[in-house]
């Protein structure tokens, strides 16, 4: 351990880039006998409540293409007989490669997320799974948008420990993000008072029939939109797929 930590950062980070990827959980065999995600599909896990989420502007999947030709190789490549159905729903008709590639670029986090809900319900397990995105404006100089972790500064109410300059909004979001965490932890669910004494907004569950989630941004509000239509899609095929190989 003292060698360990005389070694400088730039070189351990440059060392876990040579396998390209991040650092992640230990598959040990032990304390963790597999994929975390992958147990969690098969319905290998705890049957306890879920709270996950992801921040609005992180880990987006953006296609890899230099023109609409090749937009639509990769297409059939993923999709095969569904490419033309995949293409439609990027605007393909359009002609603008720019414009493709934004409406198919998607959050890898909400992906995931929505497997796991659509896996969930189909084991027949009863877990609630509460969602969330977090879209709140985060002020600084760099315009940095909603950055990865920058939640959990809202979830642990740790505002005043940074130096950006927060406002009121941000604190009250604070409160209430704290408060339906503690809620949660304490009973599962993470619906109660705020400590105003008024009822933070009803958080429901999120289940492929009403596949909706909490959004905290100015304020706390459950937002009952749908996922976007080629998150659907892709989120449709993953499971085809699934289909075919088992």
């Amino acid at each position: 351990m003292e060698e360990a930590r005389k070694l400088d950062a730039l070189y351990v980070r440059d060392k876990m880039l040579e396998y390209g990827s991040f650092w992640g959980t230990v598959i040990d065999q032990l304390y963790c006998p597999g994929n975390p995600y992958n147990l969690f599909l098969k319905g290998q896990h705890h049957k306890v409540p879920v709270m996950l989420g992801n921040t609005s502007s992180e880990f987006f999947a953006v296609p890899d293409t230099g023109s609409v030709e090749e937009f639509r190789a990769l297409a059939v490549e993923m999709f095969g007989g569904k490419a033309e159905e995949y293409l439609k729903l990027c605007g393909v008709d359009s002609g603008k490669l720019e414009e493709m590639i934004h409406k198919a670029s998607v959050s890898n986090i909400e992906y995931a997320v929505r497997i796991a809900v659509k896996a969930n319900c189909d084991s027949g397990s009863g877990v609630p799974m509460y969602y969330y995105t977090f879209d709140a404006e985060i002020p600084g100089w760099e315009d940095p948008g909603t950055f990865h972790s920058v939640d959990l500064w809202f979830h642990f109410e740790t505002l005043a420990k940074c130096w950006r300059p927060f406002v009121g909004k941000h604190y009250d979001l604070a409160r209430q993000m704290c408060n339906y965490l503690a809620y949660f932890m304490g009973t599962g669910d993470p619906n109660g008072k705020d400590s105003t004494g008024e009822d933070l907004p009803l958080w429901k569950p999120c289940t492929p029939e009403a596949p909706y989630g909490m959004v905290f941004a100015d304020k706390a509000e459950f937002v009952k939109e749908p996922a976007g239509e080629v998150m659907q899609f892709l989120v449709e095929q993953y499971f085809k797929r699934q289909s075919i190989y088992i």
